[in-house]
């Protein structure tokens, strides 16, 4: 017989293992921003009386990573439910997350005194008052391989004088090493002016690593665009072995000619159940056999290669390019249970694709399914997605804009919004969606935002907001500026959404802090 204190040890650690986890950017390979499994949190509870903050975690530098959670890490021979921070001073935190205090662990990549540090912004754009306000350490969210106990990351530092990015996989128990960091390295035949005697390197001062990582076919895959669109630039993909960290595959967006970052609103790529690979890539140059700029692309990875095996370029692309409109803002969504992909463009303009069939350049834009404009400014942070009680619905919330819900129609999306919301964006970047439900249960479903209170955060920092709407009626149910003193945001970390798993919602200020808001104590 077990001893009772076992037995409830026992107990404890399946409690745990039960919760749900959060591994990498929007929740899931589809990107869909939505957890499914949140049965605390509904719209009858999250109201000024019963939801607030409670507490907030304290860190070195600001929090551009999405946060993560494991359940049931065992750290110092405990079982915990465990919040990951990364930082832009090159931090990495574990937190208790169903409780306040100091750190379980901390890692510092920098060594101030060797004269390692994060790369301060103003050694890229000559400007601290640009979309990155301070230092440039971790920004792409990491992802957990929770079987192999690692989270992989992506630093940047300076190093007397250099520059380096460096890909580690470190312990989610003490966040220790778990192999030899990789410095991030790649050449690739190029005949594009910055070329040097035909070949071109990865810039690792201007390489802006925004977009979250991905674990596909057993590789970690990485992606860069720029800092500003400072030229010359270009997009890179990279695959480096989640067992070895050896690099193992390189793509350039556009080794014939320029730009073709992928930055998506440091969103994630999308993955389908085959392993197909999505990204949305920004401006720059295309011919549609070495350069992609302004396209939508479908990647497979092998043991030694990246490979491009189909896209979507709209037809106006050099039009888009001249006005900075990015397809690539909002990075792709797919529908689950469907061959359906959602992308969104800085012209607020909603695609929607076959993924069997994404369609290439032609002169009328076929390959895409639908193409409509949301009217209501540039869509950057991406859209958020529930099959609830009314079907299958996408929610986006523009720059200039209302929170909006489209529902899902068989193959297409009815273009008159379902919902609309009735709180107005004040500027970019608009709302950065976060879905929570316990399934399709009625009444359990939120949309959780983060946005700007008064004005646009384009250039330089903005107050920040949290906002909860109830996800069938789009009415607000409650928002962290209605009882300031005890709720209030923050300065905003432009699209990073809520981290919302078991009762919380963890929110990044730029502030050194992740706030903490829960059911209040009765």
């Amino acid at each position: 017989m077990i001893p009772t204190r076992f037995a409830i040890f026992a107990l404890s650690i399946a409690g745990l293992s039960a919760q749900p986890a959060l591994l990498m950017n929007r929740y899931d390979p589809a990107t869909t921003g939505a957890n499914l499994q949140e049965t605390a949190l509904n719209a009858a509870n999250v109201r000024l009386a019963t939801f607030g903050k409670l507490y907030s975690y304290y860190v070195d530098g600001s929090v551009f990573a999405q946060p993560l959670y494991v359940p049931a890490v065992t750290i110092a021979g405990r079982a915990r439910n465990v919040l990951y921070v990364a930082t832009m001073n090159d931090r990495v935190y574990a937190f208790d997350a169903d409780r306040p205090g100091p750190p379980l662990w901390m890692r510092n990549l920098t060594d101030e005194m060797a004269g390692i540090t994060p790369v301060p912004v103003t050694d890229i754009t000559n400007n601290a008052d640009l979309n990155v306000v301070g230092n440039v350490g971790i920004m792409g969210t990491p992802v957990i391989d929770r079987a192999a106990g690692a989270i992989f990351l992506v630093a940047r530092t300076r190093e007397n004088g250099k520059y380096f990015q460096r890909l580690y996989k470190i312990s989610l128990a003490s966040g220790a090493d778990l192999l030899p960091p990789a410095v991030i390295a790649a050449t690739v035949k190029s005949s594009a002016k910055d070329a040097v005697n035909g070949q071109l390197s990865f810039d690792p001062k201007g390489g802006n690593q925004r977009p979250g990582l991905v674990i596909v076919k057993g590789k970690v895959i990485v992606a860069w665009a720029s800092h500003e669109d400072i030229r010359p630039y270009h997009g890179w993909i990279m695959a480096y072995d989640a067992a070895t960290l050896k690099q193992s595959a390189v793509l350039c967006m556009s080794p014939e000619g320029t730009e073709g970052g992928i930055w998506q609103s440091g969103r994630g790529p999308a993955v389908d159940a085959d392993g197909a690979i999505y990204y949305e890539v920004g401006n720059g140059s295309f011919n549609g056999t070495t350069d992609f700029g302004t396209s939508l692309l479908k990647l497979s990875v092998s043991s030694n290669a990246l490979t491009v095996d189909d896209y979507f370029t709209p037809h106006d692309y050099a039009a888009l390019n001249a006005r900075d409109a990015d397809l690539g803002s909002t990075g792709p969504m797919l529908i689950p249970g469907t061959n359906l992909l959602v992308a969104g463009s800085k012209k607020g303009i909603i695609y929607l694709f076959d993924t069997h069939k994404l369609g290439k350049l032609t002169p009328d834009d076929a390959g895409a399914l639908q193409a409509f404009e949301n009217n209501g400014g540039r869509l950057l942070a991406g859209p958020a997605y529930w099959d609830g009680p009314a079907g299958r619905t996408l929610y986006v919330w523009c720059e200039a804009d209302f929170l909006k819900a489209y529902r899902l129609d068989g193959e297409r999306l009815v273009t008159t919004p379902a919902a609309k919301g009735t709180v107005g964006s004040r500027g970019s970047p608009g709302g950065a969606l976060t879905v929570s439900a316990d399934g399709k249960k009625s009444g359990s479903g939120i949309v959780w935002a983060t946005l700007t209170v008064s004005r646009s955060a384009d250039h330089g920092n903005a107050a920040g907001v949290l906002r909860a709407f109830d996800a069938e009626s789009l009415q607000e149910l409650w928002n962290s500026e209605q009882q300031p003193k005890r709720d209030r945001l923050g300065t905003l970390v432009k699209f990073n959404p809520p981290a919302v798993i078991g009762g919380r919602v963890y929110v990044p200020n730029y502030d050194n802090a992740v706030n903490v808001y829960g059911l209040l104590p009765q």
